[in-house]
This record gives structure tokens, sequence and C-alpha cells, in this order.
């Protein structure tokens, strides 16, 4: 007689729409030049920002990722189309709410691509504010909405430089802040995969985005055992796709994509199931293996006070596959 081994949690670090203390959004610092130096004016970002949201919006109401393109591009059209599969599908929380309404914009100071534009939104019910980010590859291309995180409970963004000057767009191995952004996103991903007991975990402030993951980690290894199977799980960065903006006080605002694999196998003729909701994404027949792919955003904060620890203050983690082989 085949067994089933659920795999109890499957999504127990799925969507990280976090609720709890709002975490606070200072306002934008303007420096004393009059003189506007940052690479989009106040009058482009009031044209972008509404402009994305009727491409949102119209896209949500049809549910199909075919409205989306103009303004809303890279990842967020992947995890868009997910999130559409599933609604369809039966889930009526599937699609998150991005608030249109902004609390702050940070934008690129200088004319090098591609550039970013970050906007920090309202808070949705239930849940904190939204730090999104748009994407411009060119000086022919729009600026497209292509990431968002929601923030963690309780974080605090740092001051940023107001939308007349703009922040400067560090290199990731820039020596103005230390450590380099490149090296926290490296030393970050190394204490994802290595747990608690990582040499790194002393390095970072605590995050409730790793504490999630880590718990889903100790849950998914006790299914396998209880299969006679495996978990394992594959993290890495999208250093390519990795943006740093400085502080208004000289630390930096660091935004990386990450890639999480999570692979259950059992054993002995076992068969795995999944949470009902995620049925809806399954590539293939459900038998003794199932990957679930998530394409994570977070956003880290490292202060200006290198004696002060890297925080991440905002972070979400999208399933966006399913496969079972």
């Amino acid at each position: 007689m085949r067994r089933n081994a659920a795999i109890i949690g499957a999504s127990a670090a799925g969507l990280l729409v976090l609720a709890g203390c709002t975490p606070a959004v200072p306002a934008a610092v303007d420096a004393p030049p009059a003189q506007e130096t940052s690479a989009v004016t106040q009058t482009q970002i009031d044209r972008i920002v509404p402009a994305t949201f009727a491409e949102l919006q119209a896209a949500d109401k049809a549910k199909d990722v075919e409205k989306l393109g103009t303004r809303v591009g890279g990842a967020a059209v992947r995890i868009r189309g997910v999130e559409y599969q599933l609604a369809k599908a039966g889930d009526k929380a599937a699609i998150e709410e991005i608030p249109s309404t902004m609390q702050a914009v940070y934008v690129s100071a200088d004319e090098t691509f591609p550039r970013i534009m970050v906007g920090v939104t309202a808070a949705p019910d239930g849940a904190t504010p939204v730090v999104a980010m748009w994407l411009q590859e060119d000086v022919n291309s729009d600026y497209q909405l292509v990431e968002w995180a929601h923030m963690v409970p309780g974080a605090t963004l740092p001051a940023m430089p107001g939308t007349a000057v703009g922040s400067a767009q560090l290199p990731l191995d820039t020596d103005t802040v230390t450590p380099s952004p490149k090296q926290v996103v490296e030393d970050y991903v190394q204490l994802l995969r290595e747990g608690n007991k990582s040499e790194k975990a002393p390095e970072f402030a605590k995050d409730t985005y790793r504490e999630r993951l880590f718990a889903a980690r100790k849950v998914l290894n006790a299914a396998a055992e209880k299969g006679d199977g495996s978990y394992s799980d594959f993290i890495d960065t999208r250093m390519s796709d990795t943006y740093a903006m400085a502080t208004a006080d000289g630390g930096a605002l660091v935004f990386t994509p990450l890639t999480v694999k999570s692979s259950l196998k059992v054993k002995n003729g076992a068969t795995v199931s999944i949470s009902d909701a995620d049925k809806a994404l399954v590539n293939g027949k459900l038998k003794d293996k199932v990957t679930h792919t998530y394409r994570d955003f977070i956003v880290i904060h490292i202060p200006a006070n290198a004696d002060e620890k890297p925080v991440v203050v905002a972070a979400d983690h999208h399933l966006i596959k399913v496969e079972a082989k």
C-alpha cells in the first residue's frame, strides 16, 4: 500500500505579508543646493506612479498578465501572473494589495543606467507598507515596477535625500560603506544557507524573514523524516539585479532578489502531498519528490556607523513554481 507524506507547511515560509507594528518611514531630506540633480523630477514621478497603478489595477481586475508590460515588468510580471493563476483556482487572497499612495519616493541622482526609483506605499489593511522598486534600463525605456516587498514589522527606514537631489546609486563593491553591498548580500545568503548557527549570524540584526525561512526548513525536515525521505533547499543571489542607494547619512539601502528552491523527497513507496493552495501551480504528477521555487526580494539597510549591524528592513517570499519530479 502506498503511503502519503504530507508536506506540512510547504508554504510555511510563504508570502511575508507582515502585520504588526507599523514601520517608520522618514520624510525625504533635501540637501541645500537649489539646482535639481536627480535622474527623475517630481513632475515625472507624478506621471510614473499613477500610470503604473492604472496598468496594475486593469490587469488585476481582468486577472490577465498580458495587460502588463508597459509600466510593470521584470519579476513583477512573473509574480503577478502566478497570483492570477492562483486566484482563478479559487484563492481569494492570492493577489496582493499594493497601495498606490506613496509615503515617500527615493530616486537616483546620476545618469548611469540601469537606474532605480523606490517608493514606500501606505500600509495595506492588515499588513505593513510596501517598498516598491521601479527600474529604467536605458534613456529610451520607461520606468517599470519590477520588485516589491513588505516592510518588516518594527523596521525603520533611514532618512534619504529628497527627490530634487536624489540618492547616489552605489557600485556594489563601493568602499564608502562597510561592509560593501556585495559583501552584505553574500554574507546574508551564507547565513540563510547555514541557519542560525552560521558564523555570519552575529553580523546581522535579527529579522523575521530569515526566522520564517528557518522555521519552514525545520518543519519540512520533520515531514521528510516521517516519509523516510530527505529535504534540501537551495538559496542563491541575483547580483546582476541588485542595486544600492546611498542614504542621507552616508549608509546604504541594498535591494536584492534571491532564488529559493525547496525540495522534499520521500522513499519506500510514499507519495508527497502539497497544500490545496499550491496545487494549481503543479507541473507534473505528484510522486516521491516536489520542489517549490520562490522569487524573493529583500531590502537591507547598511548603517553609516560601521559599529551598527546591517538589517533586513523589507522582504517578501513569492512562490512562482511547483515541480513534481
